[in-house]
């Protein structure tokens, strides 16, 4: 890899040094230099800085700054190797170039811009670094946490190509400026993050405070008024606009307008008295100002003065009859008063002078609301303002639904629809309103519908299962009260009401039917269950039990195996599953025993397996299993299974005669001896059986065998 280039003596020789003015940049200066001539970069460029910060105008501590950067980038690369942080070195030195200084001195740094350009790059493809707007962006953003200001001031720039970035990257570089005291960059940058958003109040702020700070005061007042104009009565902008306008009014003490503008700070500061005395004088001194003698009537209506605030509208109105504040404070003044007739003219002339004045229709709206029903306000607007009509009921409605009335709430929305059928946020809002008033079915219907017609709208599909959901839990209520009350068939009608059903609904159906006694559908209805919660390890165990009720053993096992496959730690299933294996062995031995009564051994010995798999201790298959090994010669097979037999269930007296025989066969007469003896002590029937033990016994004693 190439070397990378320090830079430092050249640039130095290009610029003049222009000593400092102050003892304290003095000495920052100084000791910025003496580190940077002894290799001791981190020092010379927190020296730099703060000289810089002292006095952001001069050059000759913005190329100390810049040197001492390279200089410092140069040795991690070349030196340390260390690419990332000889990168944010690389990055604050071009932030100086390019970015913080004016148009000429980037002009005369061109060459070294392009130079330090190259190294960053170098730096960068080293440590592979992703250079898209986004990633330069958050690179920004963190250099900026970690207090890397004019690293992150460069970032911020790169990240301009992304259109969603600009506002943000601007305001950023804004705020960086003005950490770093260049306060008339700070507002060229939020001037074009203002340009890019004008909507936002925070941002339109900190520009208007930044141009107050410059002195340019005309646009800093335009920015505060904008600010006012969209938001509540700020103190902090009040206060700037009265100190502005207070300094303004000092340099031209006779002017009008300057003195009108300070009574109306000072009457949206509270301050009405001073402010009738800037009017009075705004008056005295330009007797022609109409808007001046309409703020005077403002300011007395805002006391609760109409009578006066009247006079003072009248004095306007018989000059100009057609100014339409004066006719629109005048008409409020009149309603405030009680004059409700005379209101309601003016507010209809405001209306022929201005059909989009906004406060006159709402003024004219609220006279009208307490006096005529639903339908009839409803035809009223339609007829007076067919053009707004539907945003006029739509707002009237929101406010309604908020008041928690409903049902009018309801019936204005159905009319707003009717207006205007494609805006989706009246069908949520009508859903809404139904579903309060206990109306799912409605909702649902209306959401439906709306569904249809804004197939991709997610806040309508979000509202439709929501108030499925409250519909759901509405029927489940009332389902659970009636099955309380042991009305299993009603609880069952509402159950079987909830549409889609749910798991739930279904099992509250299962349970309803199983306390009628009726199995069959309460199995129906909990299998319905388990398609729906098929994890639901309880719903297989209650299906498994009912058949166990049954005595379908088969369909018993295999749903309580399934319940103990979903969760093995079940209790009452494992309980269940004990004891119908015990149930499905007794009956499965009781065939096998009948097998073996018909000599098919084959089948009964089938069944024998099948049972000691699963009760490997039932002594009477272990026996039955011991005799059919003997019939096919299995002796020692046979004799394992008696013995298991005897050790289980000792009353099985005969199997010691069995396994007698067996040894005997065998030829093991000293094991079969003993056997003899037991069966010959514990029989008790006079058979041949006996008799044959007994016999044996006496031979295999005198035969010494």
């Amino acid at each position: 890899m190439n070397k990378f280039i320090k830079l430092f003596c050249a640039l130095a020789i290009t610029t003049s040094i222009i000593l400092p003015a102050s003892a304290d940049f003095k000495e920052h200066f100084d000791l910025g230099q003496q580190y940077l001539a002894n290799y001791q970069y981190s020092g010379a460029i927190t020296e730099f800085k703060s000289a810089l910060r002292i006095n952001y105008l001069d050059n000759s501590a913005r190329i100390g700054l810049i040197n001492s950067y390279l200089a410092r980038g140069t040795y991690y690369a070349n030196t340390d190797k260390d690419y990332a942080k000889a990168a944010d070195d690389y990055r604050a030195a071009l932030f100086y170039l390019l970015y913080y200084p004016n148009a000429n001195q980037v002009k005369n740094s061109s060459q070294a811009i392009v130079q330090v350009t190259s190294n960053l790059n170098k730096c960068l493809n080293e440590i592979g670094y992703n250079t898209s707007a986004q990633n330069r962006f958050n690179t920004a953003k963190q250099l900026r946490a970690e207090g890397n200001f004019a690293a992150a001031g460069y970032e911020f720039n790169q990240s301009l190509s992304d259109k969603d970035l600009i506002k943000e990257s601007f305001e950023q570089t804004g705020d960086i400026m003005k950490l770093l005291g260049n306060d008339p960059k700070a507002s060229e940058y939020y001037k074009k993050a203002v340009a890019v958003d004008p909507s936002d109040i925070d941002l339109r702020l900190s520009y208007a405070k930044m141009l107050d700070k410059l002195g340019s005061e005309d646009e800093a007042v335009e920015e505060y008024n904008y600010i006012l104009s969209k938001t509540y009565d700020n103190k902090d902008i009040l206060y700037s606009l009265e100190r502005i306008y207070k300094r303004k009014l000092e340099d031209s003490p006779e002017d009008a307008a300057i003195t009108a503008n300070l009574g109306a700070i000072m009457q949206k500061e509270g301050n009405l008295d001073e402010a009738l005395r800037y009017y009075s004088k705004a008056e005295y001194l330009d007797p022609s100002n109409v808007n001046t003698r309409v703020n005077v009537g403002t300011l007395y209506q805002q006391k609760g003065d109409y009578k006066t605030a009247i006079t003072a509208y009248d004095s306007v109105l018989t000059i100009y009859p057609d100014n339409v504040l004066a006719n629109l404070y005048k008409a409020q003044s009149l309603a405030a008063i009680g004059e409700d007739k005379k209101a309601t003219d003016l507010y209809k002339k405001v209306l022929t002078l201005d059909p989009n004045n906004l406060v006159a229709q709402n003024e004219m709206i609220n006279m009208v609301k307490g006096s005529m029903t639903i339908p009839q306000f409803v035809e009223y607007i339609k007829k007076n303002n067919p053009q707004n009509a539907a945003d006029i009921l739509y707002n009237y409605a929101l406010d309604l639904h908020k008041q928690n009335k409903l049902n009018d709430s309801i019936a204005i929305y159905n009319e707003v629809i009717k207006l205007t059928p494609s805006n989706p946020e009246v069908y949520v809002n009508l859903a809404i309103a139904q579903g309060q008033n206990k109306n799912f079915d409605s909702a649902i219907a209306t959401l439906n519908t709306a569904n249809t017609k804004f197939p991709n709208n997610s806040q309508i599909k979000d509202t439709l299962k929501s108030i499925q959901a409250q519909s759901t839990d509405e029927k489940l209520a009332a389902a659970a009260e009636y099955y309380n009350n042991k009305d299993y068939q009603n609880a069952i009608n509402e159950y079987l009401k909830i549409q889609p059903p749910t798991s739930d609904s279904m099992l509250g159906a299962a349970s309803a039917y199983q306390n009628m006694n009726d199995i069959d559908n309460a199995i129906i209805y909990y299998k319905k269950a388990l398609n729906l919660a098929p994890q639901n390890s309880d719903i297989a165990y209650y299906i498994g039990a009912l058949y166990a009720d049954k005595e379908d053993y088969n369909n018993a096992k295999t749903y309580t195996d399934k319940a103990l496959t979903l969760n093995k730690d079940n209790k009452q299933a494992q309980e269940l599953l004990e004891s119908l294996n015990a149930q499905l062995a007794s009956k499965d031995l009781e065939k096998a025993i009948s097998l073996f009564e018909n000599e098919q051994y084959g089948e009964s010995l089938a069944l024998l397996n099948k049972v000691l798999s699963t009760e490997p201790n039932d002594a009477y298959a272990l026996y039955y299993r011991g005799m059919i090994y003997d019939t096919q010669k299995k002796y020692n097979e046979a004799i394992s299974d008696y013995k298991k037999a005897m050790n289980i269930s000792p009353d099985l007296t005969i199997v010691n005669y069995l396994i007698a025989v067996d040894y005997d066969t065998l030829g093991q007469y000293k094991n079969a001896l003993p056997y003899y003896k037991t069966f010959t002590s514990k029989y008790t029937e006079q058979d041949e059986y006996l008799k044959y033990a007994q016999t044996r016994a006496g031979e295999l004693e005198n035969n010494g065998k």
